[in-house]
């Protein structure tokens, strides 16, 4: 197989995974870009949150936390967040006990508080007649999976409805009928809700909990908190913030504006000071881009504002990679070589110390993604993503391009190269 058949399929190659990438950046269907947003680049709520031991009621020993009561925490937050599973929640794990939550277009980080720290626990209760004591005989694990429901009596209070399933009905109905003209309490979370006193026994394994000062608010999120489920884990709240929507967006714009401008500089930079090289190399340089972002959708990564700022540093170092080989090239011509020579010379020579450099930014990266705060994780991890395919497209792809205009004797001119 000759070297310009060669470059030919390498033509293809290129070609295909660009295209490949296109699609996977924009989707024709919705007109929209699949790249997903951190909240600092739109608006929603953040809040990063530590798992505490809980007791076992079982046991009355703390359960450490486990990577199944993580898991579970996960769930049951985006079942309290999301409950119409139309939102794009984030929940990562940090650590061996922390969470960060991110919620896109909730602007009210306090009911986000309140929705993340209860522990969700729902219990009844009744009254031991011979200690005098308040017993659980019952809890909320008795439900059916998303049967509670919201309303208003006709005087006007708010209630929340729920359905037990099978055991929890016939259950409750031994209890309610135990204690007709007794009360029973409804405790959430240790706080007492109501006591309302059993006028017959409830057989049809249903019932309503109402307050007497409870709000329709109050009320919608009881009604989430019991369709979530309960934690295994206490929740400790260690930071949260919101991001104003208008605020997002000026970022959003900024930061859009800074990159393409900074594109288009580089890429001018390139033409004229290296001329047919450079040309190549802004060719690489914007399948360096589709293909970066195209590995942020197909990954489901999330780009932040620090992940912008690791993206256009990404650039840099493609750029400055174009830049010792096409140097080295210019060197090699002025001595005489002969056009290809010069070339193979310059990408060879060249690529040692371009290696270096990107496998040692590469690790300072993933150092960032790793250990750093969670501010800081979008940073390295589009700077890892951005070293990886600036490593590939500024070498091999530039080295294909130049290649092709060679091989196929498009232009053999030695100035065109730097001469």
């Amino acid at each position: 197989m000759t070297k310009q058949v060669k470059n030919w399929i390498y033509l293809a190659i290129v070609i295909v995974i660009t295209i490949i990438g296109c699609i996977s950046i924009y989707n024709p269907n919705t007109k929209k870009v699949n790249i997903k947003l951190g909240l600092d680049l739109r608006s929603g709520t953040h809040i990063a949150v530590q798992l505490l031991p809980m007791q076992n009621y079982a046991t009355g020993k703390d359960e450490p936390i486990t990577e199944d009561i993580i898991a579970n925490s996960i769930q049951v937050f985006e079942k309290r967040l999301n409950p119409e599973g139309n939102k794009e929640i984030l929940i990562q794990k940090e650590g061996n006990d922390r969470l960060i939550i991110e919620i896109p277009e909730e602007t009210d980080v306090k009911r986000a508080e309140e929705l993340v720290k209860k522990v969700g626990v729902l219990e009844f209760k009744e009254q031991d007649v011979r200690t005098n004591r308040w017993k659980t005989v019952l809890t909320g694990a008795s439900l059916k999976p998303n049967s509670a429901k919201t309303g208003i009596e006709p005087s006007g209070k708010s209630y929340v409805s729920i359905e037990f399933n099978s055991e929890g009905a016939k259950k409750f109905g031994e209890i309610t009928k135990r204690n007709i003209k007794k009360p029973i309490a409804i405790y959430f979370d240790n706080k007492e809700i109501s006591s309302p006193v059993v006028q017959s026994a409830i057989l049809g394994g249903s019932c309503t909990i109402s307050g007497e000062t409870m709000t329709p608010e109050e009320c919608e999120n009881l009604k989430v908190l019991m369709n979530s489920g309960s934690l295994k884990a206490k929740v400790k709240i260690l930071e949260s913030m919101t991001v104003d929507p208008m605020l997002g967006q000026a970022s959003l714009t900024s930061s859009l504006a800074a990159g393409i401008v900074g594109l288009v500089i580089v890429g001018i930079f390139m033409l004229i000071y290296y001329r047919l090289p450079g040309f190549t190399a802004d060719l690489a340089l914007i399948i360096y881009t589709i293909v970066s972002l195209a590995t942020m959708c197909i990954g489901g990564f999330v780009m932040t504002l620090p992940g912008i700022a690791g993206f256009i540093l990404a650039i840099g170092m493609a750029v400055d990679a174009n830049v010792l080989i096409f140097e080295r090239m210019k060197e090699e011509l002025w001595e005489g070589k002969s056009l290809e020579k010069s070339i193979d010379i310059g990408f060879n020579r060249a690529f040692v110390s371009i290696f270096d450099s990107h496998v040692t930014t590469f690790i300072g990266a993933w150092i960032i993604y790793a250990l750093g705060a969670t501010t800081m994780k979008g940073f390295g991890l589009t700077l890892m993503i951005g070293t990886f395919w600036s490593l590939i497209t500024n070498t091999a792809g530039t080295k294909i391009f130049l290649d092709a205009f060679f091989l196929n004797n498009i232009n053999t001119n030695r100035k065109a190269y730097g001469e």
